[in-house]
């Protein structure tokens, strides 16, 4: 298994961080923040809890990619204020005095330690939870001489948390997340369907060539953004929606997105002529659903019929079928 151990700090720094070190009270800490969004995807390097003076390990040079910088930047993006953690190596984490509660039990936003000893050497870990759910929890990583961002899976069961041949401290309680309405417990049901949906991330949301978060990154797509959703499927604990977003293929998990309605709210001036289900694409499926309309086992929008009169003769028909798969094929050459 790969170390994911932090590099040592040296005693300068200690000293210095001794003197940053931020005093919080019971009773701040009670009132941390109640919402939580779950992050499944690396932050921007625009982003100041990880990539600024406002994370003590960025501003004395261990910065990412390691594993103290990242929870350090991510326990103050959930607080949005400064979470007065640990400002030494990982495996220390857990029994620094901060105040914070702590226990064996996995919750959205608690921050997980881990520590080894190995040949004389000590080393340790630390991650975020971002999402209990279905038995599996699922951690947030960076890891010093690797990478900035990954994700890892765990058992909830496991006494290891997912890493085996180390010893699983416990985990740092931010605050109780578990009850907001961006996570979902194991008793609730949401159906995702296909329709129009809208992005709710921090900064952007990754679109992926397949529904894995493995998968390549084809787009980055910012908040509050409207995408027309055209399939649903499972994987990987997730839900992803096949959608197109500037002429752009791949899928996005809707745990992040927000349903808004069935159909894009447009009247076709936006969408090109035979886009038929005006998800910014002319393709192959907007000639199933011109079939599906033409045999009659579907309706259409006033909007629809508009883009769907293909050849522009004032009736939608087999002409318009064929006139789209002309128009079709003549893109791909």
């Amino acid at each position: 298994m790969f170390f994911k151990k932090l590099k040592r700090i040296p005693a300068m720094f200690l000293v210095c961080a001794l003197l940053f070190t931020t005093v919080f009270s019971y009773s701040m800490i009670a009132n941390a923040s109640s919402s939580f969004t779950p992050r499944l995807d690396a932050p921007s390097y625009s982003n100041d809890y990880y990539y600024s003076n406002k994370n003590i390990y960025y501003q004395y040079g261990y910065g990412m990619p390691n594993c103290t910088a990242y929870a350090y930047g991510r326990a103050y993006e959930i607080l949005g204020r400064d979470p007065g953690l640990c400002h030494y190596d990982a495996y220390e984490w857990y029994d620094y005095n901060d105040g914070y509660s702590r226990g064996q039990t996995p919750k959205v936003g608690a921050v997980a330690c881990w520590e080894y000893y190995r040949n004389g050497e000590t080393g340790g870990h630390v991650a975020v939870v971002e999402k209990v759910e279905n038995g599996t929890v699922t951690f947030s990583n960076s890891a010093w001489g690797w990478e900035n961002f990954y994700l890892t899976y765990a058992d909830v069961n496991d006494p290891a948390m997912g890493e085996s041949g180390w010893n699983f401290q416990g985990f740092i309680y931010l605050g109780d997340f578990d009850k907001n309405n961006n996570n979902k417990d194991d008793n609730d049901t949401i159906t995702y369907k296909t329709g129009v949906y809208e992005v709710e991330v921090s900064d952007y949301l990754n679109m992926r060539e397949s529904a894995t978060t493995s998968s390549k990154t084809v787009y980055q797509i910012k908040n509050g953004t409207e995408l027309y959703v055209t399939d649903v499927k499972q994987s990987g604990g997730y839900t992803w929606g096949y959608t197109t977003y500037k002429n752009v293929k791949g899928w996005v998990a809707l745990d992040y997105c927000k349903y808004l309605r069935d159909k894009p709210l447009d009247n076709g001036n936006n969408y090109e002529h035979g886009d038929i289900n005006m998800n910014g694409a002319v393709d192959i499926l907007d000639i199933t659903e011109l079939q599906m309309y033409v045999s009659k086992n579907a309706d259409f929008t006033d909007t629809q019929l508009k883009l769907a009169d293909v050849d522009g003769n004032g009736k939608i028909d087999i002409s318009d079928v064929t006139e789209l798969q002309r128009i079709i094929s003549l893109n791909k050459a």
